[in-house]
């Protein structure tokens, strides 16, 4: 299995940044003089995060690279690699195996990364992965959570909530009715990490996050690590055209957006990245001194926002 996975990691162009791959203890990457390291580690566990008879191999493998790879987006980062390691059931055929990596490999080379690494083992209880994604950036010039100040505009890249309507569609096993549910499934399948993004706010964002555990959630994570409030305008914030979009878009979850707050003199220059991206980057509200998360209704009422992302614990 491992020299099947070394020969489809090493097909097609090589990676500039990639000097050893997989074949030794651990890969050897040119990160450059004048640049920061930058890791991080998901899991990526059968009957939490996906369901094998619904989710394809290959759904799978790209869902798995582009929570590292978003990550990587909401630092500022560039990718460079990712790890993966793996448990799988007996029953799990070389067919899945090997779809499953062949979507991880297809996700990073999108991104300009390689698949350097990682692990296999047997697993007795589900399928199981871990994903490391490694990236790059100027020293000083990492996106944080915090740095958000009273007065900064939140954006929102995207459509948020799109991914988790996608996800209901196959997990239903409902087929698609009409070009946005359609729409929302190829999301759900084929999700895509905002990297070019990340990086262009670099300098220009004061914060920022992925919003994979749901805007609300992941606001929260700003504002908490940031110590300000948030007010958020609900008529703005969008969403996926069915009845419980809004909702979806606050609590959904993996959609891989990034979420990002940018100084009212700087905000102009928010537009401008728009247009260069051929992204929507929306407003949605404003950074309180305030602590606590509000939004504003339809009817104009500012009133306390439930926090409804995905947290694994929450009782």
């Amino acid at each position: 299995m491992l020299r099947k996975v070394r020969r489809m990691a090493a097909a097609g162009p090589r990676t500039p940044t990639l000097r050893l791959g997989i074949g030794d203890d651990a890969a050897l990457l040119r990160i450059g003089a004048g640049n920061e390291a930058v890791l991080t580690t998901d899991l990526f566990v059968e009957g939490v995060h996906f369901l094998r008879e619904r989710d394809s191999a290959l759904t799978c493998g790209r869902r798995l690279a582009t929570r590292a790879l978003s990550d990587l987006a909401a630092m500022g980062a560039e990718p460079l690699a990712v790890f993966l390691s793996c448990g799988f059931p007996e029953d799990v055929d070389d067919a899945w195996r090997k779809g499953l990596i062949r979507g991880v490999v297809s996700a990073a080379r999108e991104a300009g990364a390689a698949l350097a690494g990682g692990d296999l083992a047997r697993s007795p209880h589900g399928v199981f992965a871990d994903i490391v994604g490694l990236g790059r950036v100027p020293p000083r010039h990492a996106l944080l959570r915090r740095g958000a100040q009273p007065g900064d505009l939140i954006f929102v890249s995207g459509t948020p909530g799109l991914a988790a309507w996608g996800r209901r569609l196959a997990h239903s096993g409902a087929l698609p009715t009409n070009a946005a549910a359609r729409a929302a499934l190829r999301r759900h399948q084929r999700p895509r990490a905002r990297w070019e993004l990340g990086i262009a706010l670099r300098g220009l964002a004061s914060a920022a996050i992925d919003i994979s555990d749901g805007l609300s959630t992941d606001l929260d994570h700003i504002c908490e690590e940031s110590r300000v409030g948030a007010v958020v305008d609900a008529a703005v914030i969008p969403h996926p055209a069915v009845s419980a979009g809004l909702e979806l878009a606050l609590g959904g979850g993996e959609d891989y957006e990034l979420l990002f707050t940018v100084a009212p003199s700087r905000s102009s220059k928010v537009k401008t990245l728009a247009k260069e991206l051929r992204l929507p980057l929306t407003r949605i509200g404003e950074i309180t001194r305030r602590r606590g998360l509000r939004v504003k209704t339809a009817a104009g009422r500012i009133e306390p926002l439930a926090i409804t992302g995905w947290e694994h614990f929450a009782r």
